[in-house]
């Protein structure tokens, strides 16, 4: 089955600075402060023109990708973005001028930071990048559906490199889960697995319904599902530690999968033995998304 390589990471997580603080906080089992505003912190090259009318979701989103962005050519590489909640706050805003201020008072900047695919698009503007561009929306799944796809494209020759993330923003229309709803962003920059001698690599395990047989010959899981029972059920039947996303870091709806896959690079890049790390998503149907992360 097609792989790929992680060539680089970008993170916006409230409480954490790095993939080796995210692996320190869930091998100690401890949460990160959640539901905190995240600074987005752009790197310098990105400049700062245009983003003042950016949506607060997208500026975390472009922050995120431009981290991860290895550079090289920009004709085929692709992005490929899970989320819940872009455009949301933006669309309530936008209907609440519209029936309050009088015609004509209305930001006309709300109007395209209401599109659910305005986080991947910004990215793919503002980083030149000119190949496939992806959004992908609904449950957990959708992160780690986002990594999937991201893998098709390199293994198809439709792109060179994607950057497969996944963005999350504190909205009044989000649908309360029992966890903290949770903000941030992160990305995985994708490249051909023979690009690269040593690092993380991924594949896809398992799409469709949730079959346990997927989740053997693993060091450990990490799992987003906003369902805490099947999240405790597996901690108790599998032989490995079970690493519970939305527990942890707080619910990023879409954008849990997509999480939980770099919580299992991160852990990953903890030891220099061979090891491979299951990220595991599963949405209120049971359907499953399984992806193998392996440090060989």
């Amino acid at each position: 089955m097609a792989r790929a390589a992680v060539a680089r990471v970008g993170l916006r997580l409230s409480g954490v600075g790095g993939t080796d603080e995210l692996a320190g906080w869930l091998i100690a089992r401890e949460a990160p402060v959640g539901g905190d505003l995240v600074d987005p912190r752009m790197p310098e090259r990105i400049g700062t023109r245009g983003l003042r009318n950016m949506a607060h979701e997208s500026r975390l989103a472009l922050a995120a990708a431009a981290e991860a962005d290895p550079g090289g050519p920009r004709d085929a590489a692709a992005v490929a973005w899970a989320s819940s909640t872009a455009g949301l706050t933006e669309y309530a805003t936008i209907c609440t001028e519209a029936s309050t201020l009088d015609p004509g008072l209305a930001s006309p900047a709300l109007g395209p930071a209401s599109a659910f695919n305005i986080p991947a698009a910004m990215i793919s503007i503002r980083l030149g990048l000119v190949g496939p561009n992806l959004t992908l929306t609904g449950g957990a799944t959708a992160g780690l559906s986002a990594i999937a796809e991201a893998i098709r494209l390199i293994a198809t020759g439709d792109a060179t490199g994607v950057l497969a993330g996944g963005s999350a923003a504190v909205s009044p229309w989000r649908t309360p889960s029992g966890f903290i709803s949770a903000e941030g962003a992160a990305c995985l920059a994708l490249a051909p697995a023979g690009d690269q001698t040593n690092g993380a690599y991924v594949r896809t395990r398992h799409r469709g319904a949730l079959d346990e047989a997927a989740l053997g010959a693993a060091a450990g899981l990490v799992v987003a599902t906003p369902d805490t029972g099947i999240a405790e059920a597996l901690a108790k039947r599998l032989p490995y530690p079970v690493w519970h996303v939305e527990r942890t870091l707080g619910d990023f709806g879409a954008a849990g999968g997509l999480i939980a896959a770099v919580c299992a690079v991160a852990l990953c890049g903890e030891t220099t033995r061979p090891v491979t790390i299951l990220a595991l998503a599963i949405d209120t149907r049971a359907n499953a998304v399984v992806l193998e992360v392996s440090s060989s």
